[in-house]
């Protein structure tokens, strides 16, 4: 298999020009009679899409117990199948597992409903609403738990378990911005944290197989701890409606009150079965993506003191008060000046993309790259493999921020290099998430060392999302 080496001693690399090329299809994997890569995707599914990347050409089928699967490995193949063509593609079953939280929201639904759901969700995005509401949200969290490290530090370092308190700043943001910021008490903010964790524990066990949950169907102690999770949270949601409902909340800003608006101004066109399932999809795309990315922000930066370094400067000279102890807030301005932390953001989501694949299916028999595709078959798209293939990227596996030193003006091809997918389906929130993540760098590498303790023997661990095996252990002490 092929291993995913994460700090070579390179320090340069950046992205190749694509040449065009003819498609080639040499073959797969075998696995097992019937089972076919059953159980290796199973025990080890980075390492089966990796070795097929390597190992195989441009279109890649996968026996799967008799399902029919491709893994497609060439960047113009992906931008066919994401952007060109992809009125041809839903989602693939493989989502079907989460439907059993987040019901039929924007994650999971497809068709004419997904495109009505993404119109009125999309105006919660809204350029003014991230730099307004959501920034003043981020600034406010963030710079809470900064004094609770300056606390931490007052006499010296202070060990702490980095993953957990990602979590923590993450969930507050989102459920603050979706809520309300004066909306949800800490203990209901710890309630909704610990059922997420639940529900993501019990969706990891359907990617396989996600259409047959034998739990639900006998009813097991596992289903029914989930189930008890689900309904707690729905009443939260349920409640806080009601409440819009009789006037006695009056902040219009955060999302479930844009969806309550939006249900007022047009009754039929979004019922409460939607507001709660938009809801749902919201809180688990904004906390399972934003934590896990920033867990391996401070991952990638432990290994490369220099780059921290030209961090640190560039946040600085945005913002100098960033290294004052004080809760001066930081501007959406100043965060907009910071190239190289975009750069670092860029490379970390490169290199470590939280959503590690996506899949589509054809509607209709389909031609991909010269190859007939039949109708249903699961078109396996994996950001992990392309994001570090050796035949497009120098040095692929190397944490090279430099390679987007333009920020967001660098030239990225939207085959290669897609952390939240691409096309009509790109995630629509993405730039909530890039600006909540860049806050909580902008208000702590100032004033912290941060070093980890456990980085080795503690691989990757793939699931709904990627993340470390085990949570990541760091030292902290004053800059």
């Amino acid at each position: 298999m092929a291993s995913a080496q994460i700090y070579p001693d390179s320090t340069k690399g950046y992205a190749q020009e694509i040449e065009p090329v003819q498609y080639t299809t040499t073959g797969g994997p075998k696995g097992y009679p019937l089972l076919g890569m059953l159980l290796h995707v199973k025990r080890d599914p980075i390492g089966v899409l990796a070795d097929n990347s390597l190992r195989y050409g441009d279109i890649i089928p996968i026996p799967m117990l008799g399902l029919k699967s491709i893994q497609i490995n060439h960047p113009d193949l992906v931008r066919y199948v994401l952007m060109e063509n992809n009125k041809n593609y839903r989602k693939s079953a493989a989502y079907i597992r989460f439907e059993s939280v987040l019901g039929q929201g924007l994650l999971t639904s497809n068709g004419d409903k997904w495109k009505r759901d993404r119109q009125k969700i999309q105006p919660m995005f809204k350029r003014e609403q991230i730099e307004g509401y959501y920034f003043d949200i981020s600034n406010h969290v963030a710079d809470r738990f900064k004094q609770r490290w300056l606390k931490l530090t007052e006499k010296g370092a202070a060990e702490i378990d980095i993953t957990k308190e990602m979590a923590s700043v993450t969930i507050e943001i989102i459920l603050k911005s979706i809520f309300g910021k004066d909306n949800l008490s800490d203990s209901t903010i710890a309630q909704i944290h610990h059922s997420f964790n639940i529900f993501i524990a019990y969706l990891k066990d359907l990617r396989i197989l996600p259409r047959v949950d034998m739990r639900k169907m006998l009813g097991t102690p596992s289903y029914r701890v989930f189930n008890k999770e689900l309904i707690s949270i729905k009443e939260i949601i349920s409640d806080l409606l009601a409440k819009y409902r009789q006037g006695s909340l009056t902040d219009k800003y955060n999302m479930l009150a844009l969806l309550y608006a939006a249900q007022q101004g047009n009754p039929e066109s979004m019922t409460d079965n939607d507001i709660m399932d938009h809801t749902l999809s919201m809180v688990f795309a904004g906390f399972e993506s934003t934590s896990i990315l920033m867990q391996w922000l401070w991952y990638a930066l432990d290994s490369r003191p220099d780059v921290v370094r030209t961090l640190r400067d560039d946040i600085h000279t945005a913002a100098p008060y960033t290294s004052n102890t004080d809760s001066t807030p930081l501007t959406y301005e100043a965060i907009s000046k910071m190239r190289y932390l975009n750069a670092v953001f860029m490379e970390t989501m490169r290199l470590y993309p939280p959503f590690w694949v996506t899949s589509r299916e054809p509607i209709e028999d389909e031609i991909i790259g010269g190859y007939k595709i039949s109708k249903g078959t699961a078109v396996v798209i994996p950001q992990i493999t392309m994001h570090r293939h050796p035949r497009w990227w120098e040095n692929a596996n190397a944490f090279i921020p430099e390679r987007f030193a333009q920020g967001e003006d660098t030239p990225v091809d939207h085959g290669l290099y897609f952390p939240f997918s691409h096309g009509p389906r790109k995630c629509t929130g993405y730039k909530f998430v890039e600006m909540e993540a860049k806050v909580v760098i902008a208000k702590l590498l100032p004033l912290f060392n941060i070093k980890a303790c456990n980085v080795l023997g503690n691989p990757m661990e793939p699931g709904i999302s990627l993340k470390l095996k085990h949570p990541l252990r760091v030292r902290i002490s004053r800059a």
